[in-house]
């Protein structure tokens, strides 16, 4: 296996692993919440345009890897790298929002955003190394 064909793989991988993270996150806040018992603030946070921007997002999480397995052009490694970035930049924006409103106080509740975080900047690097790779 060359070097490209493996950046390839981790990319894939970063982004299967990044949908299960995310997934992840999502039922946890939901469960942080129930066990809280403050369903009002769910539904403060989560509105009608939120929860369509958590499928767009889903759906991307699950489609990227089958296209990087599908895909090997050099316009597409490029998007990859965008997509990669602009995905990673807007969770870790997120998280810095919750951080400034101190509605979700930094600890554990923190461990699957900050997973979610290294496997961005992982697919990240792997995605510029495969980009750079000849075809």
């Amino acid at each position: 296996m060359n070097k490209s064909e493996r950046m390839r793989k981790i990319v894939a991988q970063a982004w299967t692993s990044m949908l299960v993270v995310y997934v992840g996150s999502n039922v946890m806040d939901q469960i942080r919440i129930s066990v809280a018992g403050s369903q009002a603030e769910w539904a403060e946070h989560r509105n009608i345009h939120s929860v369509e921007l958590v499928l767009v997002m889903m759906s991307l999480y699950a489609v990227m890897p089958v296209l990087v397995r599908t895909l090997s052009a050099r316009w597409f490694r490029g998007a990859v790298i965008g997509v990669t970035a602009l995905m990673t930049l807007f969770v870790g924006a997120h998280e810095i929002s919750h951080l400034s409103a101190s509605d979700k106080p930094f600890g554990l509740l923190h461990a699957l955003d900050m997973t979610h975080h290294l496997l961005g900047i992982w697919a990240l690097v792997a995605a510029v190394i495969w980009f750079r790779q000849p075809d």
